[in-house]
């Protein structure tokens, strides 16, 4: 849920992000974007423009401080939370938790599909794969630094350990997706449209998920969970 601060500014969930990066331990405005990067891209798809703008307001806003560091003759300025800044990050942990969004762009690509060419979509496919494996591989490295004792949070492994099982699953989870997905439209060339959708009759029945025991007379409806008033 958005809020106003003093300035009677609304923060949104990238302030928020922030302000709970920084309620762990100070940092630069790139470390900052560091860690979207190594944590929550998947979560969090915020361009890195955004977090440096962002970090701006909240000091204006008063909900961090920030100092000047030196290190040899390169400056930096290191955000910190202030009292204020808890006061708002703990009102935004007791409210309502948005209803789950993700964004996945080739899932678009594969609802119209028909509209483009099995080449467009295998293309699309693939490079999803690609960013999949290799973030598969970043996040071993992130692991390893852990198990070496040498995290950026190592006295909050607790906490990172449950958040790097999450990012794990879920890309294990979009390579194997995506591999399967690959075969199927590899053999939409040799069948017609009929065998398609009865193929996709086959897939959809192996689907794991409980179904109504009896067929429903009207058509499901989303559940209120994902009604736009939750969203922030």
């Amino acid at each position: 849920m958005s809020r106003e601060t003093s300035t009677q500014r609304r923060l949104t969930t990238t302030s928020y992000a922030l302000l709970a990066q920084l309620a762990l331990k100070p940092w630069s405005a790139y470390e900052l974007a560091e860690q979207r990067v190594r944590y929550f891209r998947y979560v969090w798809p915020k361009a890195e423009s955004a977090i440096y703008r962002e970090i701006k307001k909240l000091h204006d806003d008063g909900l961090v401080t920030g100092s000047t560091e030196h290190t040899g003759q390169r400056t930096r300025m290191v955000y910190s939370i202030t009292e204020e800044g808890l006061t708002a990050l703990r009102e935004w942990l007791a409210s309502p938790l948005a209803p789950f969004a993700m964004e996945f762009e080739v899932m678009l690509r594969l609802f119209v599909a028909p509209v483009g060419t099995p080449e467009q979509l295998i293309s699309s496919l693939e490079q999803v794969r690609a960013d999949a494996r290799e973030m598969l591989r970043f996040g071993g490295e992130v692991k390893r630094e852990y198990l070496d004792g040498r995290g950026a949070l190592q006295d909050m492994v607790y906490i990172r350990a449950l958040a790097i099982d999450f990012f794990i699953s879920l890309l294990n989870m979009v390579d194997a997706w995506v591999t399967r997905t690959l075969d199927e439209v590899a053999r939409w060339g040799e069948l017609t449209i009929d065998e398609r959708n009865a193929r996709g009759m086959e897939l959809l029945a192996g689907v794991p998920v409980e179904m109504p025991a009896e067929t429903p007379v009207d058509t499901p409806v989303a559940p209120e969970s994902q009604t736009p008033r939750r969203r922030r």
